[in-house]
C-alpha cells in the first residue's frame, strides 16, 4: 500500500515537471530498497569490486549491478544469482558503452590537464578554461548516470539510440541531473573515508539511485513494470 501511494505521489510530481522532487524521491527509494536488501546487495557489491579490479569485467559488472538494481526497484527483489545472469547477458553490450566511457573520460581528463598546464601563466584564461572543462566533465558524468541504466533497461535498443536518448534526458533536466552528480560524488567521497561502504554499498546504492532516477524522469525508457496504484502518465 505504501509503495503504491508513493508511486502515485511521485508521478503527480513528475507531471508537474518538478525535477528536484524526482531526485529526492529517487534517493528515498534507493535507501529503502538498499536497506531491505542489505545482505544480498552487500554480497553483489563485493562481487562488483572484485570484478572491477580485473578491468576486463568492470563494464559487465556495472551493467549486472544495474540490472539487479532495476529488479529491486521494480519490486522483484535483488538476488546474487541474477547478478551473474546479467553479467553474461550484457557482457559485450556493456563493453561497447564501457569503451566509449573510457575513451570520453580519458579525452576530457587529458584536455583538463593539458589546458591547465598551457594556461597556468594567464590566470584569467586559466580560470575560464578550467571552469568550462569542469562543466563539460560534470555534464559527461550526468550523461553516464543516465546512459548506463538505460543500456540495461532497454536491451533491444541500439547503442546509438541509447546515447541519443541519454543525451536528450541529460539536457532536459540540467538542475536535477547536476544534483544527481553532486550526490554521487558525495557518496563516493564518503565511501573513500569509510572503506566498508565502498566494498559493500557504494555500487549497489548508486545503481539503485540511478535506476529510480531514470524511472521518475522517463518511466517509459526505464521500462519498469506497473505497480498496483501506479498512474504513470503516457503523455
Amino acid at each position: 500500500m505504501f509503495k503504491a501511494c508513493r508511486t502515485v505521489v511521485s508521478n503527480k510530481a513528475a507531471r508537474r515537471g518538478r525535477s528536484p522532487s524526482a531526485l529526492r524521491l529517487a534517493f528515498t527509494r534507493a535507501v529503502q530498497d538498499w536497506y531491505y536488501g542489505l545482505i544480498p546487495f552487500a554480497i553483489m557489491n563485493f562481487f562488483w569490486i572484485v570484478l572491477t579490479v580485473t578491468v576486463v569485467a568492470a563494464p559487465p559488472a556495472t551493467a549486472a549491478m544495474l540490472g539487479v538494481a532495476r529488479d529491486a526497484a521494480a519490486g522483484q527483489g535483488g538476488e546474487p544469482r541474477m547478478f551473474f545472469f546479467y553479467l553474461r547477458r550484457f557482457f559485450w553490450r556493456a563493453w561497447a558503452l564501457g569503451g566509449l566511457t573510457f575513451l570520453g573520460s580519458a579525452i576530457l581528463l587529458s584536455d583538463l590537464n593539458f589546458f591547465a598546464s598551457m594556461l597556468s601563466a594567464v590566470p584569467s584564461a586559466f580560470n575560464v578554461g578550467i571552469f568550462f572543462l569542469l562543466y563539460v566533465l560534470v555534464v559527461w558524468l550526468e550523461f553516464l548516470l543516465i546512459a548506463w541504466p538505460l543500456l540495461v533497461d532497454q536491451p533491444e535498443m541500439t547503442l546509438r539510440n541509447v546515447l541519443r536518448n541519454a543525451a536528450i534526458l541529460t539536457l532536459r533536466s540540467p538542475g536535477a541531473n547536476l544534483g544527481l552528480v553532486v550526490l554521487v560524488i558525495l557518496i563516493f567521497t564518503l565511501s573513500l573515508f569509510l572503506a566498508v561502504l565502498l566494498a559493500l554499498a557504494f555500487a549497489a546504492f548508486v545503481a539503485l539511485l540511478a535506476q529510480h532516477y531514470l524511472h521518475l524522469q522517463a518511466a517509459l525508457l526505464a521500462n519498469f513494470p506497473r505497480l498496483p496504484g501506479d498512474e504513470i502518465s503516457q503523455d
